[in-house]
């Protein structure tokens, strides 16, 4: 069986990839430091899966060990999740963002031998404020954060190293990533300080305050908030497996970007309003001034993976909410 080495497996978007291929019989490695999430995914793993092994490590301190964990390993795949991932703290703290997300990738890469295939866990945010939209991958690549500027430099070095080095490589740009596996397993944190919109619902209505502040009403949208391109986590994830299938049918000089997102535009105030439809839940909404780095309008044109990775997005709106609330909804 092959083996994957995961970074940030302890996290929403890493931990659910990492349940996934341990739950298809993939031999994992799993990195993280849990600068951002717990160790509550890798003890479940640990304790239900026997192709689980787990080194907890921070990526942007720690090169030579990248390097031996790499050796001794030998992964057939690598995905790297491990990142920040907060616009506005990105904007307060650029030193962290520069060194967790950057410096992180500038290790693995050099931790790679050649002919290593790898996925890295990129962003919409690359493309800024596009007046372009849908956003296809020909869209112009700008920064409008901290963050986007790191997803940016992460995404430049493996093109390089790709290149120079003989690295099989594909980035996925996430659109916004929501909801939950249907087995309930691994599931977005809720409980620190949630900074993305579909934690911080199901926060309001676990401290039953039941009301959630939304940044900015003012934008030039059907109803004056932001628009987004939600996909169910469990699409993005066999966007991962899809880009594996892919990489490992082409392996001249690869270097691709893919959007992962549904190609729809969902506003946060619909978001809202699917939520507290599906889940019979009675949220309010306090809309306050627009956020530092947030941009007016972001969805995918998704054809590019449609066509070469033969994935597609099939989660609904309503399904994305309904299943992260049912995930949660019974722990105490």
């Amino acid at each position: 069986m092959k083996k994957i080495l995961i970074t940030g497996c302890a996290g929403y978007i890493g931990g659910t990839f990492c349940y996934e291929a341990l739950k298809k019989n993939y031999e994992v490695l799993g990195i993280d430091n849990f600068i951002n999430s717990t160790d509550k995914n890798i003890k479940y793993f640990k304790k239900n899966f026997s192709k689980f092994r787990f080194v907890d490590l921070d990526l942007s301190i720690s090169g030579e060990k990248v390097k031996d964990i790499f050796n001794d390993f030998a992964p057939d795949y690598v995905v790297h999740f491990a990142g920040l991932k907060a616009v506005g703290e990105s904007e307060t703290k650029p030193d962290l963002y520069w060194q967790n997300n950057v410096l992180s990738t500038m290790n693995i890469m050099e931790a790679c031998l050649s002919g290593t295939r790898l996925i890295f866990s990129s962003s919409a945010t690359v493309y800024g404020e596009s007046v372009i939209q849908p956003i296809s991958e020909k869209c112009a690549i700008k920064s409008e954060s901290v963050y986007g500027s790191t997803k940016i430099s992460s995404e430049l070095l493996i093109k390089d190293y790709s290149r120079t080095k003989n690295i099989e490589a594909i980035c996925l740009r996430y659109f916004n990533p929501v909801g939950s596996h249907k087995d309930g397993i691994v599931v977005e944190d809720y409980t620190n300080k949630p900074n993305n919109l579909m934690p911080k619902l199901i926060e309001v209505i676990k401290n039953k305050s039941n009301e959630i502040s939304v940044f900015g009403n003012d934008y030039n949208t059907q109803d004056g908030t932001g628009e987004r391109d939600y996909i169910h986590i469990s699409d993005l994830v066999a966007g991962h497996f899809s880009a594996i299938e892919y990489i490992y049918d082409n392996e001249e000089n690869l270097f691709k970007t893919y959007n992962l997102g549904t190609g729809k535009a969902t506003s946060v105030l619909e978001l809202v309003e699917s939520f507290n439809r599906v889940n019979s839940t009675n949220i309010k909404i306090d809309f306050t001034d627009r956020r530092k780095g947030d941009v007016e309008v972001c969805y995918a044109d998704p054809h590019l993976a449609n066509c070469e990775l033969k994935w597609k997005a099939v989660y609904s709106i309503d399904e994305m909410c309904r299943d992260a609330w049912n995930a949660v909804k019974n722990d105490t």
